[in-house]
């Protein structure tokens, strides 16, 4: 014991390879016991099912008898009987029109079934069913027997998987561990860039054994990358801050809009595609809005599209001024802008929406001459929980083509969010 008692404190894998081996070799004998024990509760079940059906066909014809001759004294005689019997939960006498003639149980029972037997009285060569028994069936026999045998069957086969594992786990531990323990111990105090200290080897006594041979190689290994490391990490620093910075820099194009300074359309469905995900699993709504700058055609073409440009970026400047840090606003295509609003009720939604036109319309757009102002169209929706973004994508470019067409510089929603917010 002692040897194993230092075997365990020296090895952490190899207590824990012998607790997997304990606990699955443990687990399969449960089962297999467990596998056992149940068909033998079965077959003591359908053993004390066939009792029951024999005592009652040998009752059966004074039980019958007493139902026909209406002797409600004598069938209670009988099913008391039969009720002392270990075989029987319950016991229901009915006559011919399903009235209870008796009924008795016995409540200390557990019911495995139940089970109809027809009562047929022969009269003058006649057969007349005047009646039946439903019994239930008791596992009383079953389970003393299962409890009898279940501890002494489990406590047996537990010292059988542990002194089993016990010896599977020292020759294991022999063959295998104690050289992994060795292994692993000079690898946690390794460090290529320090000096070389190699890993005990004795291949020299055993070049067969596969866990020397290892040892072996990766006393080789070690070696080479020490003499590999030094010259190496320079070179892997200086293209390691190169990688970042270039990263960084696709990034920067891949998802933002080169003119604003915002979201472009990637990131803005990339963004939205994430959002809807957290709102379903946390369970709050989402708000999406799609903003329009009115004329800006004839912007481009009057004044031209420098201009239009220094309008957009304007405008996307003062549009983040109204913006929460959680929402996102994106520039995806030509005039036009889409914001997320994570958390947006109708009433948040409806004042955003009149935030914004404020804030663009008061802008200073003294490029376009002497008070001249640019105003927006919006159209905004909520996100419902089973649909899908470009479903509601639709939905809120309509509202907006709806502000366009009732002569701009307005914002539409849903009807059902219209009667709300002036109701609520």
């Amino acid at each position: 014991m002692a040897f194993f008692s230092k075997w365990i404190e020296t090895s952490k894998l190899s207590l824990s390879i012998l607790y997997r081996i304990l606990m699955f070799s443990g687990l399969f004998t449960l089962v297999l016991t467990s596998v056992q024990l149940y068909i033998d509760y079965q077959k003591r079940l359908n053993q004390t099912l066939a009792d029951a059906e024999l005592v009652l066909e040998s009752t059966r014809n004074s039980l019958t008898r007493a139902v026909y001759e209406l002797n409600r004294e004598q069938t209670n005689d009988i099913v008391s009987g039969l009720m002392k019997l270990p075989y029987y939960d319950s016991i229901k006498v009915l006559d011919s029109e399903r009235g209870v003639v008796t009924y008795q149980e016995n409540q200390t029972r557990k019911i495995a079934r139940i089970e109809t037997l027809t009562l047929i009285f022969n009269f003058s060569g006649q057969e007349i069913i005047v009646g039946s028994i439903e019994y239930g069936i008791s596992t009383h026999q079953a389970d003393s027997a299962i409890a009898e045998n279940i501890y002494i069957v489990l406590l047996s086969q537990f010292i059988k998987t542990f002194f089993a594992s016990l010896f599977i786990m020292y020759i294991i531990h022999r063959l295998v561990t104690r050289h992994i323990y060795d292994i692993a111990n000079w690898l946690n105090t390794f460090k290529p860039e320090d000096s070389f200290t190699p890993l005990e080897s004795l291949v020299a006594h055993d070049d067969k054994n596969e866990m020397l041979r290892l040892k072996a190689a990766i006393n080789s290994m070690g070696k080479k990358v020490h003499e590999q490391t030094t010259s190496l990490e320079s070179l892997v620093a200086k293209r390691t801050e190169a990688l970042i910075q270039a990263n960084t820099k696709l990034e920067a194009l891949a998802f933002t809009d080169s003119l604003t300074g915002i979201s472009n359309r990637a990131a803005f469905f990339n963004s939205a595609s994430e959002e809807l995900e957290r709102s379903r699993r946390l369970n709050y709504e989402v708000g999406l809005m799609m903003i329009d700058v009115d004329h800006f055609k004839a912007i481009n073409d009057n004044f031209g599209h420098d201009i239009g440009d220094e309008i957009l970026q304007i405008i996307a400047k003062s549009m983040q001024g109204c913006l929460r840090k959680q929402d996102t606003l994106a520039r995806i295509g030509g005039e036009e802008f889409s914001i997320i609003t994570p958390g947006a009720d109708k009433q948040g939604m409806h004042n955003l929406a009149d935030r914004l036109q404020q804030a663009i319309a008061n802008n200073d757009y003294s490029m376009l001459g002497k008070h001249k102002r640019v105003t927006v169209s919006i159209g905004y929706t909520k996100i419902s929980a089973d649909e899908t973004m470009k479903t509601a994508l639709k939905r809120a470019d309509q509202h907006l083509y709806t502000a366009k067409a009732n002569g701009r510089n307005q914002f539409v929603t849903d009807k059902e969010l219209v009667y709300k917010l002036v109701n609520s």
